[in-house]
């Protein structure tokens, strides 16, 4: 699904940090998010697909409530898809 028509959801509240391995890895629901490497040139911000670091927050792109997935397959009006 296209970036533009997801929208973008603040879960900061929601994100756990864990300092493992010279790196802060991002959490949401103990899945993995993201991480922050910490340089001498500042901080880098890597995030799992379908999330974003902007402005000192995480958002996550979802689709809008009550956008139905489109069928994968095409003419299914025999009832088995």
């Amino acid at each position: 699904m296209d970036k533009q028509q997801l929208q973008k959801v603040d879960i900061t509240g929601k994100v756990e940090g864990k300092f493992e391995h010279g790196k802060m890895n991002l959490y949401v629901d103990k899945a993995k998010v993201g991480e922050i490497v910490m340089t001498n040139q500042g901080n880098m911000y890597e995030m799992s697909e379908g999330f974003e670091f902007d402005h000192n927050k995480v958002f996550r792109y979802e689709k809008p409530a009550g956008q139905k997935e489109k069928s994968y397959v095409e003419g299914c009006d025999m009832g088995w898809c």
